[in-house]
């Protein structure tokens, strides 16, 4: 941290440090929301790309070819859901109305932090066990060796979690409603941390 302060030229106070975790309790807070509107991007150059040969296949692909994506998508929803004490009531992998592909219901519990921490969580968690797995995937992918049909296997997954890692609509809105709880928190851990370096 302190080679940041020097780099902005802060000087070397309390309030520099103070500065600096402020702007890194933001970019915490944004990251997974910047990194969601990456992964939308290349799905949408998926599209572009497929559908420059057939529109409707496009939205095939990446809506019904790329099932394991979806999956992940909910399995991910509703395991931080149930991590957090949320009560779920229902979980979709299949449907097509509204141009949802599945969906998850639940209900936030508990005092109003927790049910903070729900929202935010559970609607974070598609793009953070994405990223996750498709790291872990390409990791394996580069440093081990497959046959051609076992890679082609592997990239279909990566492809699967590209298209389904992003976050809702819904999501967001429900992300947004309960992330300003960590505020606070990750300010004081980077404040922390910028003291002791």
């Amino acid at each position: 941290m302190q080679q940041l302060i020097t780099w902005l030229g802060w000087g070397d106070g309390i309030g520099a440090i103070a500065g600096i975790s402020a702007i890194l309790t933001v970019l915490a807070i944004l990251a997974p929301v910047i990194v969601g509107l990456l992964l939308y991007g290349l799905e949408r150059l998926q599209v572009e790309i497929i559908g420059a040969v057939n529109r409707d296949f496009a939205y095939f692909f990446v809506n019904f070819v790329t099932f394991p994506g979806t999956f992940v998508h909910e399995m991910a929803h509703m395991c931080f859901a149930v991590i957090t004490g949320a009560e779920v009531h229902e979980i979709c992998m299949f449907e097509n109305e509204s141009g949802r592909i599945g969906h998850i219901s639940y209900q936030v519990r508990g005092p109003w932090f927790i049910q903070a921490v729900q929202h935010s969580l559970t609607a974070v968690a598609p793009t953070v066990v994405g990223l996750g797995l498709g790291y872990l995937l390409l990791h394996l992918i580069f440093t081990s060796e497959f046959t051609l049909w076992e890679n082609i296997g592997l990239w279909y997954l990566v492809v699967s979690l590209i298209d389904h890692s992003t976050m809702s609509d819904s999501d967001l809105e429900h992300y947004f409603q309960g992330v300003w709880i960590f505020i606070v928190p990750l300010f004081l851990f980077f404040f922390i941390l910028g003291m002791l370096a």
